[in-house]
């Protein structure tokens, strides 16, 4: 299943995990819930999000760390 990233305008760690994301060439959907008619699968209030499936998997800067790790 691909891993999807939720992000919101107007947020510093939407952008920076949005530019690791494109510039590691991970695969994983970014999608920004301001713009597009989505919504996560669960309720949250912080974004970054990265779920995998319906399974909150990290947020925030975790994100990052959460690809480090499985990029290693």
């Amino acid at each position: 299943m691909k891993p999807v990233v939720y992000t919101a305008e107007n947020c510093h760690q939407c952008q920076m995990v949005k530019d690791f994301v494109e510039n590691s060439r991970v695969e994983t959907e970014i999608k920004n819930v301001d713009h597009q008619n989505e919504v996560p699968p669960k309720d949250i209030f912080v974004y970054p999000a990265l779920f995998i499936g319906s399974e909150l998997v990290a947020y925030g800067e975790d994100i990052i760390k959460y690809y480090k790790n499985k990029l290693i």
